[in-house]
């Protein structure tokens, strides 16, 4: 089957390497389709994902957020958070453009017009430590050089970079006497170096079960379930707790990386994303109480 494939670079980092089971994700087995993304957020730009993205991941447990500008969405991190204090979210994972380490941008689309805006790392730190999420994992371009120092709070916009286009909805940069290395907020990106690629898949290949699962827990949220969603290769590895996902935080690069994973690699990993909800769901459906039939 074609999926349209959106690729994003993501860089090396040779230290500080750990395993996924170290970093706050949701522990054990989730209960239910509906919980396998509780207690984390996720950011699209909307030009990495599709068109009511956020329903599907909303009816398997995460917040998400899928806007071009960063001050909405920051806004409505915090709005979230205030309002479900009983789901509140203390990881972040960037499904966003990092623009070759200049950094990390949403937008609609490339048109030079369109909505657009950035953010540095520091900022991202500063804003969201008060609403007590520690952990921002990154999913973009050589994410590894957005912790340059020279960059670190604010950002270049004279950078050169073809990819930096105009931020028709601004900048957003940490204070000038910020010190992102006393902030709790850990800033987390894959070891490898590769090519990160998101899958567009359909929701009519998940099975029966898994179905019924999320259009339960879409009706739940008053939500209608969409056709189909996107999910990167990182994201897979993350709900699956895959062992082979290494992550470092809080050291920084300067060269670009261009190594390209194969796409069976994606495609398998789909396969993965569905078995493992498929899975959640048949375990969900098996626990339920039966009704007697007189």
């Amino acid at each position: 089957m074609f999926r349209r494939l959106v690729p994003f670079l993501v860089l090396l980092i040779a230290a500080n390497a750990w395993a996924l089971e170290r970093v706050a994700w949701p522990p054990g087995r989730p209960s239910g389709v509906d919980q396998i993304g509780r207690g984390v957020g996720v950011v699209f730009s909307p030009d990495l994902s599709v068109p009511d993205n956020c329903r599907f991941y909303q009816s398997i447990g995460f917040a998400c957020f899928q806007d071009a500008d960063w001050n909405r969405v920051l806004d409505q991190i915090h709005r979230y958070n205030v309002l479900y204090p009983e789901r509140r979210i203390s990881t972040l994972v960037l499904e966003t453009h990092g623009t070759n380490g200049n950094g990390l941008k949403l937008q609609a689309d490339y048109n030079a017009l369109s909505e657009r805006s950035y953010i540095s790392v520091g900022a991202l730190q500063e804003r969201l430590e008060p609403e007590g999420i520690y952990n921002v994992i990154v999913s973009a371009c050589n994410s590894g050089r957005l912790l340059r120092p020279y960059i670190y709070n604010a950002l270049d916009p004279f950078n050169g970079d073809r990819l930096f286009l105009p931020a028709t909805c601004g900048i957003v940069n940490a204070s000038r006497d910020f010190d992102g290395s006393r902030s709790p907020v850990r800033i987390i990106r894959p070891q490898s170096s590769h090519i990160e690629t998101t899958l567009v898949g359909k929701i009519i290949e998940l099975g029966l079960p898994a179905r019924k699962a999320v259009v339960t827990s879409a009706n739940a949220l008053h939500l209608r379930v969409p056709r189909e969603f996107a999910v990167s290769d990182m994201m897979v590895q993350l709900v699956t707790h895959d062992s082979r996902l290494q992550l470092v935080s809080n050291s920084y690069v300067d060269d670009l990386s261009g190594e390209v994973q194969p796409v069976d690699r994606s495609e398998e990993l789909f396969r993965r994303f569905v078995t493992y909800l498929n899975a959640v769901a048949a375990r969900e459906a098996a626990t339920r109480p039966r009704v007697a039939r007189r």
